[in-house]
């Protein structure tokens, strides 16, 4: 007679004390990858913004108007037709407050929704969506730079948000507490630290 060979609890055990072993140390590899491409998508988003915002100077000779507080305008819009957005903005009436602005305007286009500050939000779908980007434009506006929004600053993101110079880095960022910005005209994305604990 042969006897079946069978695994006993202290070997079932060790199988699995091993199985959770290898998935402890595989989920910080799963998260840190995710992480990664969430900001590797942020970058991008920032890139093309850039560009958009480069190409609408050069075109104009000027740099986006500036958005009036709680109105749909500014920089997000004017910008569109430079995103293949044109038939967006020509739906758009310009200058409407936010809080009448048609429901097709409640969600931007992904290229200005950051997915790490997206995870971050608590938005309602009743209400618009915040800007995850920045323009930050020099006193004369003849120079601009893009920022991610800092994790205080919400604002609809069809009014095109907008800070002065040297004050977002005093705040809390979505990215390791810091920024990724787009310096206009320039190529590349770069990292700046928060300033916040420094005021």
């Amino acid at each position: 007679m042969h006897r079946r060979r069978a695994l006993t609890l202290v070997e079932l055990l060790v199988v699995l004390g091993i199985l959770a072993g290898m998935v402890s140390l595989l989920l910080p590899a799963v998260q840190s990858a995710r992480q990664k491409a969430r900001e590797t998508v942020c970058k991008n988003n920032l890139h093309q913004l850039n560009l958009a915002v480069a190409n609408f100077s050069v075109t104009h000779k000027r740099l986006p108007a500036k958005g009036v507080p709680g109105a749909v305008g500014g920089w997000c819009m004017e910008i569109l037709p430079f995103l293949e957005q044109a038939n967006l903005q020509q739906k758009v009436r310009h200058e409407i407050a936010i809080s009448d602005a048609p429901d097709f305007l409640l969600r931007p286009p992904p290229i200005f929704r950051c997915p790490v500050r997206q995870s971050l939000d608590n938005q309602q779908d009743t209400s618009m969506q915040p800007g995850h980007y920045v323009l930050v434009a020099s006193d004369r506006r003849e120079s601009y730079s893009l920022y991610d929004a800092p994790l205080q600053f919400s604002l609809p993101w069809a009014s095109g948000p907008e800070m002065a110079p040297r004050t977002v880095t005093l705040r809390i960022g979505p990215h390791r507490d810091g920024f990724f910005v787009a310096r206009g005209f320039q190529q590349g994305i770069d990292y700046l630290p928060s300033d916040h604990d420094r005021q």
